[in-house]
């Protein structure tokens, strides 16, 4: 009976696990609460992207210099997991709307094989 309840138990716990797909999962891969802190502080909004693409975890660093490097991402708030499939970064809502960074950050990862959708904007 024992032996039952520890397999039933198991069962239901592997079905708890992250799937990786929802949003929350892809938001938390890419989650910083100090970048979320740093950015409300200073009335940031923070973006989480959904990541889409045939990319290897060695892009990371490529992928992050690249959103980085676009006009309107403040500059260190950049985190991303290509495992995750998510991105994140904050930005000045007053300076650049989101669409033009996004816009900016599809023409930069593109080229990489990735593609990008908004998931998530955080901050007031």
């Amino acid at each position: 009976m024992r032996g039952a309840v520890v397999a039933a138990g198991l069962l239901f716990a592997q079905a708890a696990l992250a799937c990786g797909y929802c949003v929350e999962d892809k938001i938390a891969a890419a989650y910083d609460h100090a970048v979320i802190a740093r950015a409300v502080d200073v009335r940031h909004k923070v973006a989480f992207l959904s990541m889409e693409g045939a990319l290897a975890k060695s892009q990371e660093r490529v992928l992050a210099r690249a959103v980085e490097s676009t006009a309107g991402v403040d500059r260190g708030t950049v985190r991303i997991s290509v495992e995750g499939g998510a991105l994140s970064f904050a930005f000045d809502p007053s300076r650049h709307t989101l669409n033009s960074i996004v816009e900016g950050i599809q023409k930069r990862v593109a080229a990489k094989g990735a593609d990008i959708s908004v998931l998530r904007v955080v901050g007031d």
